[in-house]
């Protein structure tokens, strides 16, 4: 039901296709965002109601097998793990030519029988956005699915019309205030609490600044909590959610990312389009999307190594701005859309 990263690949990339004149179609939870967002761009869109269950359910099996057949379906992308179980068994019994499995979490996939079943009988190709994914779902061996069958194509978004995209900063620029910019779901795995040590940390370096969280969450509540109990209300504040990441990152002077692991960060880039330095742990697939020009990674979840880098940014405000600039060329040259998109569709219609 929410909007995150996978939702916001599966739109673009469906009308990206649609607008090349293919036939699209996206089937989602009823009521999600995903499927009203699809809906206003003109993209045909089936709701369907699917939990771990649903494999056991033959009559959803079924009605998913007449929809594949009925809308002649020759490839289809499936994006969680029930999804792939019930979806990608319908579609093998539909006969759909390509059944994509698309990973976009950096996580360890459990070496069980049905998951080597589904990798191996089911699917025809699986799909990542970084190499550290791939890695991810190889951590278990081979025996799991050979590499080969595991194709990498990150993530893209369409630089220039981020960069040319108006904007409203949500809070004015002060000169004399130095200002951290975070963005994300407001959950255990993306570590915003570490945010309030750090915060802890750079007052007691005398630093004046302040940290602007956008993003909504089950934990907003005990951040906030958090945030009071360690007397923090003046320097960091909870903005919600933004529908436009610009009118956040453009009033900022940095870009923190505190996540245990990602897939494959859009608020990076994002950031970096918007020429902040970024600050993040050296895990998942950071490094492919941070180098040592566009930003500093640290150990994970160790508060000195961290501050020490905001800190230096805060002192050498010229080579923040540099740093800041060469992100946006090196997201420019990494990650346009135009390219991704189109080797994401020569992936799927091959």
């Amino acid at each position: 039901m929410e909007w995150g990263g996978g939702e916001k690949w599966h739109l673009e990339m469906a009308n990206h296709l649609h607008s090349k004149g293919n036939s699209v179609l996206i089937i989602t939870q009823p009521g999600s965002a995903l499927g009203k967002r699809a809906l206003s761009l003109g993209i045909s869109v089936h709701y369907l109601k699917l939990n771990n269950l649903s494999i056991l359910n033959p009559l959803k099996i079924i009605s998913l097998v007449m929809l594949f057949k009925r809308q002649q379906v020759e490839s289809i992308v499936l994006n969680l793990s029930r999804d792939l179980k019930c979806g990608g068994i319908a579609a093998k019994i539909a006969g759909v030519n390509k059944i994509i499995f698309r990973r976009g979490s950096d996580r360890p996939v459990r070496n069980y029988f049905i998951n080597r079943l589904l990798y191996q009988k089911v699917v025809t190709g699986i799909l990542t956005n970084s190499n550290a994914t791939k890695t991810a779902i190889l951590s278990n061996g081979v025996s799991l699915v050979s590499p080969d069958k595991i194709t990498v194509i990150p993530n893209g978004i369409d630089t220039l019309s981020f960069i040319d995209r108006p904007f409203n900063c949500v809070r004015e620029k002060n000169g004399g205030l130095f200002t951290i910019a975070a963005l994300g779901r407001l959950e255990p795995q993306k570590n915003f609490e570490f945010l309030i040590l750090v915060a802890k940390e750079l007052k007691k370096r005398h630093i004046s600044f302040r940290i602007l969280i956008g993003g909504k969450g089950t934990q907003e509540k005990f951040l906030r909590s958090l945030v009071s109990e360690n007397n923090l209300e003046k320097e960091i504040e909870f903005l919600g959610f933004f529908e436009n990441p610009k009118d956040l990152l453009m009033c900022a002077d940095i870009f923190l990312l505190p996540s245990l692991w990602e897939g494959f960060g859009y608020v990076v880039v994002e950031a970096s389009l918007s020429c902040l330095p970024v600050i993040a742990f050296d895990t998942s697939s950071n490094a492919e999307l941070i180098d040592k020009s566009t930003g500093f990674l640290t150990e994970p979840n160790k508060v000195k190594p961290f501050s020490d880098k905001i800190e230096y940014l805060y002192l050498n405000p010229k080579e923040r701005i540099a740093i800041g600039k060469a992100g946006q060329a090196f997201v420019r040259k990494n990650f346009d859309s135009k390219l991704i998109f189109q080797c994401i569709e020569e992936y799927l219609l091959s």
